[in-house]
């Protein structure tokens, strides 16, 4: 029954301390990037160009909702559009120096308000943890391969 009891304690835990870790990232992102901008500008950063109905598949939402969100992002200088030059029609999005600057500059303050939030804990303990999140984020990876072999 104790390790029932202790994943009980784990799983209120998780919730209560993610919930919170992404509070804090969401205040040092949302003031600056809101809403689905900030993930928008990672992706560009992370894949390079993208068209945009394919940022429209990765995020869930409408290419009306990209070009949206786009439009936001390109008035601020971060990302810029760009067209195809065979099919007009295309789109494709970027991001710019400026949109990389300022990524840069919200992660390091994310970072530093991570870095706060772990500050008790000794080295050894952190590394510990991290082990620990290896080891279950591998165990994710095999749980979703399985139920993708479920769903076949």
């Amino acid at each position: 029954m104790e390790k029932q009891d202790d994943l009980l304690r784990l799983e209120e835990l998780y919730w209560q301390i993610s919930r919170r870790i992404n509070a804090v990232w969401k205040k040092v992102f949302d003031e600056t990037l809101p809403g689905s901008q900030a993930y928008l500008l990672y992706l560009l950063e992370k894949k390079g160009v993208q068209k945009v109905t394919d940022l429209a598949g990765e995020l869930g939402i409408t290419p009306g909702a990209i070009t949206s969100l786009s439009d936001k992002l390109i008035s601020r200088g971060y990302i810029s559009r760009v067209r195809d030059r065979q099919d007009r029609r295309i789109v494709y999005l970027e991001i710019t120096p400026q949109g990389k600057e300022i990524l840069q500059e919200l992660r390091l303050q994310g970072r530093a308000a991570i870095k706060s939030i772990f500050s008790g804990l000794e080295p050894a303990d952190l590394k510990h943890l991290v082990r620990i999140f290896e080891e279950i984020a591998g165990n994710i990876d095999q749980v979703q391969r399985e139920m993708e072999d479920w769903n076949s």
